[in-house]
């Protein structure tokens, strides 16, 4: 999905029908599962780089320019037409400072992507599952951290990457496929990594904006921010922050840090499986002697996810009512999804609910949505179709398609009978 600016492409009015309603079985219904952070497309990390410097002992290296898979993104113009975007991300919780970071993000009105660790999500479940019913998305960060173990073998990395995922589920009842290496990428994975996580369907996420909080113990606030504040900035930004109990600095800067994206102008969203992920790029070499990733290894990551992403579930119970701004859409249970955690609507009925136009260029194979005078559109295979052929009808995550329509997700409520999600308007 991606915004489109206007172009001189013909298009023309779509006949409904194609995108009509159909009935299809539901899938899983956790329940806050419309806002886990989950992902199903992958990038695969190449290419040559310099090693950084190790500024304490494996943890927080600075990001620079040319470590990232993709080092050409063009510098934000204040005469872009497409409003920049920031991902605000925080690692190594839950905690007790989390409780802190969701009460700045509330007071703001912005959304985060929160990768968590197992044995943090174990020992604090009531704030893991606050963080979902929020509205922030969530990763998986790992086990334990701990680097001398987590990059010895993929075969002990995999185990902990499945006992936070059994972990975030057993805490919050949601699977999230996203993943963030400790330490990120660079120097810690190789090419097998990334082969063997992409084949079992976990997306990795660097960053491009390193805050430094985590550069030494107990960075000054001021300092965080002055990094941020120095740092090159694109149109697609994803900042790195911490949310760990030591990390009380980090939650002091965060107010400021978001003042200084919104007078850049920047939107802010959460990590989904719609966003490509900021990936670094393959150093030269890695800090870690291990084995080649085995088959087996594969195999078991493979079959966990099989394991756990495919069992059928029975069909939503619940009927779902979508409030954004004055307008109020129903839908009933047979006509909308839960695909991984992800709740998925009909786009005709999305769209004709707020008011909206679709339109259709079958020449490209593209679909487009005009709400709010925003434009969004879709190729065919991004809705699960093939070539330039559309499936009869097309379905888009709830979250993010709201989300480039200038509504934000406010609240959730759940009964046994109904789930109504309350979105605002954002002002632009």
């Amino acid at each position: 999905m991606r915004l489109v600016k206007q172009t001189g492409l013909c298009l023309f009015i779509v006949w409904f029908g194609l995108l009509g309603i159909g009935v299809v079985n539901g899938g899983e219904a956790a329940r806050e599962a419309a806002f886990a952070g989950l992902s199903s497309e992958t990038a695969t990390a190449a290419g040559r780089s310099i090693v950084t410097e190790n500024l304490a002992a494996g943890e927080g290296n600075l990001t620079l320019l040319n470590q990232l898979a993709d080092s050409s993104t063009e510098v934000v113009q204040a005469s872009d037409k497409v409003k920049p975007i920031v991902y605000l991300t925080f690692d190594d919780g839950p905690s007790e400072k989390t409780k802190q970071v969701l009460a700045i993000l509330k007071r703001e009105g912005v959304k985060g992507t929160f990768f968590m660790l197992g044995k943090e999500v174990k020992r604090y479940p009531t704030i893991a599952k606050q963080v979902v019913q929020e509205g922030h998305a969530i990763g998986n960060h790992s086990y334990d951290h701990v680097y001398a173990e987590l990059y010895s073998s993929f075969g002990t990395f995999a185990k902990q990457i499945m006992d936070t995922d059994d972990a975030i589920y057993k805490a919050i009842g949601v699977r999230t496929n996203l993943v963030r290496a400790p330490g990120g990428t660079f120097g810690n994975f190789d090419q097998g990594y990334f082969d063997a996580l992409a084949k079992a369907g976990y997306i990795v996420n660097d960053w491009n904006v390193d805050s430094g909080d985590s550069t030494r113990l107990n960075v000054p606030a001021k300092e965080i921010i002055s990094t941020v504040e120095g740092s090159r900035l694109s149109s697609k930004v994803v900042v790195l922050m911490h949310d760990s109990s030591i990390h009380g600095e980090s939650v002091k800067a965060l107010p400021e840090v978001i003042a200084f994206f919104k007078k850049k102008g920047y939107q802010f969203a959460v990590l989904s499986d719609q966003v490509k992920p900021i990936q670094f790029r393959l150093a030269e070499s890695i800090k870690w002697k291990r084995p080649k990733v085995t088959e087996a290894e594969l195999q078991t990551l493979v079959q966990y996810m099989a394991r756990t992403r495919t069992i059928v579930e029975a069909p939503n119970q619940q009927s779902l009512v979508v409030h954004a701004g004055d307008y109020e859409i129903d839908f009933a249970p047979a006509d909308y999804r839960m695909s991984n955690g992800t709740i998925e609507v009909p786009l005709r009925q999305l769209v004709t609910g707020l008011t909206g136009i679709i339109r259709l260029d079958v020449s490209n194979g593209i679909v487009e949505a005009m709400v709010n005078n925003q434009s969004v559109s879709w190729t065919a295979a991004e809705v699960g179709g093939s070539g330039l052929s559309f499936p009869s009808r097309v379905m888009v995550p709830l979250r993010d398609t709201l989300q480039q329509f200038n509504y934000r997700i406010s609240k959730i409520t759940i009964t046994t009978d109904k789930r109504e999600i309350w979105a605002d308007s954002i002002s632009i």
